[in-house]
Parts: C-alpha cells; structure tokens; sequence
C-alpha cells in the first residue's frame, strides 16, 4: 500500500477484518434465525423483507466487529519515545 500512512493502512486492515467478521457471523446467526421473526419479536415495523434484515443484521454485526477492532487496537496501542525519553 505505497502512499498510505500507517494510520490509514490500519483503518483500511481494520475495516477488511470487521467486513470478514460480519459475514460469518451473519451467515451463522440467520442459519438459525429468521430475520422476519426477529423483526416480528422486536416489534419493527420499517423491515418487510427477509433481505432487509439480513442487510440490517449484516451492518450490525459490521459495526460491532470495527468497533471492537478499533477499541482494540486503541489499547494496545504503544507510546512513542521521543528525544528525552530514557532508553531500557
């Protein structure tokens, strides 16, 4: 990825890593849940169609996944030592 900063290629890395996540999670919850039911249960009326909520349900999980990557990568996130700092 010429070009890109480091902060970019970790965004770009974090949004392809979230994407893979929700589509086996996607895959793996409407395996077992019916979207229409879901929606029926949630009580939602904006959703009428199964692949609405299979839509729906796949952003979730794709929000879910890149924000958990980017709390993640918050937190391991190393300080950099600038000039003064004492060397280990």
């Amino acid at each position: 990825m010429p070009g890109w900063t480091r902060d970019t290629q970790k965004l770009a890395v974090l949004s392809w890593i979230s994407f893979l996540t929700a589509c086996v999670f996607t895959m793996l919850f409407f395996a077992f849940v019916d979207p229409l039911v879901l929606v029926d249960a949630l009580n939602v009326n904006a959703i009428e169609s199964r692949n609405a909520g299979y839509a729906v349900g796949f952003f979730f999980f794709w929000a879910n996944g890149w924000i958990a990557g980017w709390y993640t990568l918050r937190l391991v996130r190393r300080k950099r030592r600038g000039p003064g700092a004492a060397r280990r």
